[in-house]
């Protein structure tokens, strides 16, 4: 009787035991899928902000949104003299878990003497052969030197691509430039080409050109 008891006890606890268990998975896998959502979601909207910044007063404006919503230290501010760069990131920190590879959108915000120079915004994955996109948009701060037209470096094909570009560009020219995959920061592995990471980023100087 007493050993019936105790089996009946143990069975209980073992199912109790894995019921836990599988209820621990779940709401980990959950709490991982929601980090995720959030992770691309911030970097889709701080690359917005990158994209409707046309002036330096609209710089300003994006810089201070996002500091209200995420802290002062979201920008970093460095630089010295004249030139000064904020930098804002977003970080698939879950790669430190080893599901996915380390994935980085970055936003550079560089003034010259209070005005607007250059936006810079970088995607990049740590798969291997590293993988990264970097655009830079250039405005004219009474210093000249602003390219003339979009540029396309394929030196470091097909896993590496550069463009520039001045700011007289359309907005629908524009548009294209910075459509960049943020789901590169949630599925990596996905993403093993510059073109994983821009769509049509070779084709962007044959289709498109400045006004």
């Amino acid at each position: 009787m007493h050993g019936g008891l105790l089996g009946r006890l143990t069975r209980h606890w073992v199912w109790t035991g894995l019921a836990v268990l599988v209820a621990g998975v779940a709401l980990f896998g959950l709490g991982i899928a929601a980090y995720l959502s959030h992770v691309q979601a911030s970097a889709t909207a701080l690359i917005k902000s990158a994209r409707v910044i046309r002036t330096t007063a609209d710089a300003g404006r994006e810089i201070a949104a996002w500091r209200r919503r995420s802290g002062n230290q979201f920008w970093v501010e460095s630089g010295e003299g004249s030139e000064k760069t904020y930098k804002a990131q977003i970080v698939n920190g879950i790669a430190r878990l080893g599901f996915v590879e380390l994935t980085e959108v970055t936003v550079d915000v560089t003034m010259h003497d209070g005005n607007l120079r250059r936006i810079t915004v970088t995607e990049w994955t740590a798969w291997y052969p590293l993988v990264s996109v970097w655009i830079q948009e250039w405005f004219d701060a009474g210093l000249g030197g602003v390219p003339n037209r979009l540029l396309v470096s394929r030196t470091g094909q097909p896993s590496g691509a550069a463009v520039i570009f001045p700011s007289s560009l359309r907005d629908d020219q524009r548009t294209k430039v910075f459509s960049f995959n943020t789901k590169c920061l949630v599925q990596p592995s996905l993403c093993k080409t510059a073109t994983d990471i821009l769509p049509g980023v070779w084709q962007l100087d044959s289709d498109i050109g400045p006004d």
